[in-house]
């Protein structure tokens, strides 16, 4: 099992721990789903937005099994129809703990 919890500062940051865990895995004859089990992004980062962020997981079939939950203080229906369109299995407005806390727990498989 990979480290438990890795936090970046960027978009480009995430992609690039993403991206060398998926080459460990790889050599280890393991899914990259064995050392990263969710990730958790914001919409507004700097370098790399999680729109596309999450696109790039979503469209690597090597990381596209991993669970992706936006976390973001944008709102709106367009910026919910568009975290749809790039594949993120979840989307939670910020200043809502409990409301992220049940959504990880359930695209982590666990009960609420």
């Amino acid at each position: 099992m990979g480290v438990p919890f890795v936090m970046t500062k960027t978009g480009q940051e995430a992609w690039n721990v993403l991206e060398s865990t998926r080459e460990k895995a790889q050599k280890e004859g393991m899914q990259v789903a064995d050392h990263i089990v969710l990730v958790l992004t914001d919409l507004e980062m700097p370098e790399m937005d999680g729109f596309t962020l999450t696109r790039r997981i979503k469209s690597d079939a090597r990381l596209q099994q991993i669970p992706v939950v936006i976390h973001s203080s944008l709102s709106g229906s367009a910026n919910e129809q568009h975290v749809r369109k790039v594949g993120a299995n979840a989307y939670v407005s910020k200043f809502e703990p409990s409301e992220l806390a049940a959504v990880m727990r359930g695209a982590l498989g666990r009960a609420a």
